[in-house]
């Protein structure tokens, strides 16, 4: 079901959803969560994946083996996993000015996290050390050959893509950023790998591909050699990463995701469903707010009411959720299970006002489940509500036909 279409199929009420298939492609979820790092920022639009591209046409040129350029693509994709916020993001991107204390922590930051993929074990010390000088004086003692290959091409390739500037023609830029990268080799950067760079950097074609997002359907390509096995066990590890990046934006946000997750899971097993779409609901609700990293902190932690203008700019983030996970193939119901989480039953909700008769019952879940659990935490410009007064707002929101009644009647007995 290709909701972005506006083409709703008519769906099974009583139905759960479909359950993810057991293929999926690593480029497609990892190109995802390199999307939702990097939207919402002007200044670092397609950072990640720019970094991306240029470390696969080096590792090209190196002639690496599949699996070694698969690992070396997929960690530069989420590189930046480490920092979260715009300001952070801004500095990391000044080039050879680059705070190193910053450096640091978001480079440990983001191999704990990456940590937690058990089935890419390799990527996690490829993202602790993308910010290693060739000649040392780094945050511990490794240096030179000592830090991964794969580090150090991604440490060239995030340098080059941060000198590109918007506003000048791409061409125009060439001379100055292979001037300023030879002027590092042997110390910031390997000097075999700025000596691949300079013959790549001969190809206009390299550039332009920049210029015009070439790159985007050359990673498209790469991609389709990367379809493997992924178990909602390996799917949910992805998906707690999310969680962690969304939540950890506000402290007034810190349990959101997983809070959803569970009472999601919690109301699914209590319904009847199978262990796996329990598994798989909890998964969505991890994923559910991934779209509200476009939603600048300003206004997720203002402590008055929102703007009307304001509110438009958070109604987005559910858009933004389904098309981010729409692109991944195989995920079964999870993007409308996760993406119409605000949608209600009479078509008011948002973004694609769909009506209770196009939800299914994985979608009715995880909308009493996020307004059960926003009405119960702390929030900037409220005190979290008493469990009692958060049931008979949702129990009037079922009345006014927003929220399924089966549900909520589930929800009242397990809490």
């Amino acid at each position: 079901m290709r909701q972005t279409k506006n083409r709703v199929k008519k769906v099974e009420i009583k139905k759960l959803g479909n359950l993810p298939n057991s293929e999926m492609r690593l480029s497609e979820l990892f190109i995802t969560l390199s999307s939702a790092l990097d939207m919402g920022n002007f200044e670092i639009l397609d950072h990640s994946r720019r970094v991306a591209y240029i470390a696969l046409e080096i590792g090209g040129l190196l002639e690496l083996e599949a699996e070694e350029l698969n690992q070396l693509v997929l960690a530069a994709l989420v590189h930046d996993v480490g920092i979260v916020d715009y300001e952070n993001k801004a500095k990391a991107k000044r080039v050879f000015q680059i705070d190193l204390e910053l450096a640091e922590s978001h480079c440990k930051l983001g191999s704990k996290l990456i940590e937690k993929l058990t089935f890419m074990p390799d990527l996690a010390d490829i993202i602790h050390y993308h910010h290693h000088k060739w000649e040392g004086k780094n945050f511990n003692l490794i240096r030179k050959t000592q830090i991964p290959l794969a580090s150090r091409i991604i440490h060239l390739a995030d340098r080059i893509e941060s000198l590109i500037e918007s506003d000048t023609f791409i061409l125009n830029q060439v001379e100055g950023i292979r001037r300023e990268i030879n002027a590092k080799s042997g110390s910031w950067f390997d000097p075999e790998l700025v000596k691949i760079f300079s013959a790549l950097a001969q190809k206009e074609s390299f550039w332009l591909n920049l210029k015009v997002k070439e790159y985007n359907n050359i990673l498209e390509r790469w991609g389709q050699k990367t379809k493997t096995n992924i178990n909602l066990s390996d799917l949910e590890s992805l998906a707690s990463i999310v969680a962690h990046l969304i939540d950890r934006v506000s402290p007034f946000t810190s349990r959101h995701s997983s809070g959803v997750a569970t009472i999601a899971a919690m109301l699914t097993n209590d319904l009847g469903y199978s262990l796996e779409e329990q598994r798989a609901v909890r998964i969505a609700g991890l994923f559910h707010d991934l779209g509200k990293l476009i939603v600048p902190n300003e206004i997720i932690e203002k402590k008055g009411e929102l703007t009307e203008l304001e509110y438009r700019v958070v109604k987005q983030h559910t858009f933004y959720t389904h098309t981010l996970l729409d692109k991944i193939e195989g995920l079964g119901s999870i993007p409308q299970w996760a993406g119409f989480h605000h949608e209600r039953l009479d078509g008011t909700g948002y973004p694609f006002r769909i009506r209770g008769k196009d939800l299914n019952m994985g979608s009715r879940i995880m909308a009493v489940s996020d307004v059960f659990q926003a009405l119960t935490e702390d929030r900037p410009y409220r005190s979290a509500f008493s469990i009692t007064r958060a049931l008979e707002i949702i129990d009037q929101m079922q009345q006014d036909l927003k929220l399924d009644a089966d549900v909520i009647s589930v929800l009242k007995n397990a809490v």
